[in-house]
């Protein structure tokens, strides 16, 4: 992070903490991908810009790791936080979601998503029996 800024550093982790607890009720009606990605997005806004895509993805997964519901899905409330903050920052970033592929024909799909920056997954990297099934790409830094 290249701005020292104790105040925005409190902006930061006390609007991710927010998100983090109000993620389940911006979800709950969500039904695609389309729906579950409109809540990641954070427009043209790069309040945030100058904060580095590692200390966002650890204050994601610290901000999201004692949930109040969506115990089961992890992955996803990591990745939206993380998502949306990054693109909060201006750091270009793309989200996966994917299924594993041991799991296809099974009476219990496992899905999972990760956060892509700079081509190397930054936040819940796949298994390599995992299949991606689609791509949201994120521009933030491009706009």
């Amino acid at each position: 992070m290249t701005d020292g800024s104790v105040l925005r550093r409190a902006m930061f982790r006390a609007e991710m903490w927010f998100w983090a607890r109000t993620l389940p009720l911006r979800c709950r009606k969500s039904r695609d991908f389309a729906d579950i990605m409109r809540i990641a997005d954070a427009g043209a806004d790069r309040r945030y810009h100058g904060f580095a895509a590692p200390y966002i993805a650890h204050r994601a997964k610290r901000a999201a790791r004692r949930p109040w519901v969506m115990r089961d899905r992890r992955c996803l409330r990591e990745g939206i936080l993380a998502y949306r903050f990054l693109t909060l920052a201006g750091i270009p970033a793309d989200m996966y979601f994917g299924v594993d592929r041991k799991s296809i024909g099974s009476a219990k799909l496992s899905a999972h998503c990760w956060v892509v920056v700079d081509g190397k997954p930054l936040l819940n990297p796949p298994e390599p029996s995992m299949v991606t099934v689609f791509i949201e790409k994120n521009r933030a830094g491009h706009a």
